[in-house]
């Protein structure tokens, strides 16, 4: 949509008239009374204010129009003419200087405050278009953002923004789509809505759009590829602490050469439960063997993988004779359904 097919004020006077018929229905006689008169001509400075320097013919001639009912309004709560001449004079510059300072003030730091959250987020280098965005005054808007986390494996996301009745924009979430260029059968997509001023990371959606799971809350979560909600939205299952499983103490019986080292410890755990599948070093006998591993909290596993990213079991890794795995994955699921007897899994 062309910035110049959208006019702000006429946008910003359509939310005061949608008010209006809002509390119509409920106070009728009081919308003409001089306080709420009074507001009103608050609101119009407020835009007057806000939009004075802009080059768009329509919104420039959307603000004579606006200024005309403002003086509409101001005869009525002022008719004294001697007083609306002294308002106009001395009142009305001082106030209008006031609201354009305060406005561009809480713009400010608005955006500073959209940015440090966005950053936080992993969504760098998007200031541009950001504030290109902001500058078309939408009341709501996406930005495309896109990069490799590997040479075939490509995430994109559309950013969704919003802005409320005083201005401030807002990320409401955004939809992040996974592309495998070499296995096309495996790019996903999921939209993540952000709650209470907080969303999740970029890295958290791209590990669980390829299968991972990871901790948030104290919960571990995990996308259902095999089931989806009306909307098409991949559901989630839900692993509470109820659930027993603890990744510290599953990681603590393997023979892992980081978990010598408090801080490498430390590291290691806080990216399993972030949802990575990180290298580790598997030691016996002196020999060691690099490998990945993954948490797996629905059948209470950490998942190993070899330097081709093919899933192993531990006695391979370590170099014992491998016990095949899919003997490994009988005997482990077996020994779940059992424990699923006394253990309820919530799946929202």
């Amino acid at each position: 949509m062309d910035s110049q097919q959208f006019n702000r004020i006429e946008y910003d006077v359509g939310q005061w008239r949608s008010r209006e018929e809002r509390l119509a229905k409920i106070f009728s006689s009081a919308l003409s009374s001089k306080p709420i008169l009074a507001e009103k001509l608050r609101y119009f400075d407020l835009i007057v204010a806000r939009y004075s320097s802009t080059t768009d013919q329509d919104e420039k001639f959307a603000l004579s129009v606006l200024k005309q009912e403002r003086r509409e309004i101001e005869r009525k709560l002022y008719p004294n003419i001697w007083l609306r001449i002294m308002r106009r004079l001395l009142v009305d510059p001082f106030r209008r200087q006031i609201s354009s300072g305060t406005q561009a003030r809480l713009s400010w730091q608005n955006r500073q405050e959209l940015m440090v959250e966005l950053q936080r987020a992993g969504f760098s280098g998007i200031a541009a278009k950001l504030d290109s965005a902001i500058a078309k005054g939408y009341p709501e808007f996406s930005i495309s953002h896109s990069y490799y986390v590997e040479p075939s494996k490509r995430m994109d996301f559309d950013l969704v923004f919003s802005k409320d009745a005083n201005g401030n924009i807002a990320l409401q979430g955004y939809k992040a789509h996974f592309y495998n260029e070499a296995k096309p059968d495996e790019s996903r997509e999921q939209y993540f809505a952000a709650e209470i001023g907080k969303c999740l990371d970029a890295n958290s959606s791209l590990n669980l759009l390829q299968g991972r799971s990871l901790q948030k809350d104290g919960c571990w979560i995990q996308l259902d590829f095999n089931d989806r909600d009306p909307e098409g939205q991949y559901r989630i299952k839900q692993f509470p602490v109820a659930y027993g499983f603890d990744i510290e103490q599953k990681i603590r019986s393997l023979p892992i050469k980081e978990l010598q080292d408090q801080r490498e410890r430390s590291r290691l755990v806080g990216a399993l439960k972030a949802g990575g599948c990180q290298a580790v070093t598997f030691i016996r006998d002196g020999n060691e063997r690099r490998c990945y591993i993954e948490a797996n909290p629905q059948f209470r596993l950490v998942n190993i993988y070899d330097e081709h990213s093919r899933k192993i079991t531990l006695a391979t890794a370590t170099g014992n004779n491998p016990e095949s795995l899919s003997q490994m994955h009988r005997s482990s699921q077996q020994e779940e359904e059992k424990k699923e007897k006394r253990t309820r899994m919530r799946i929202s």
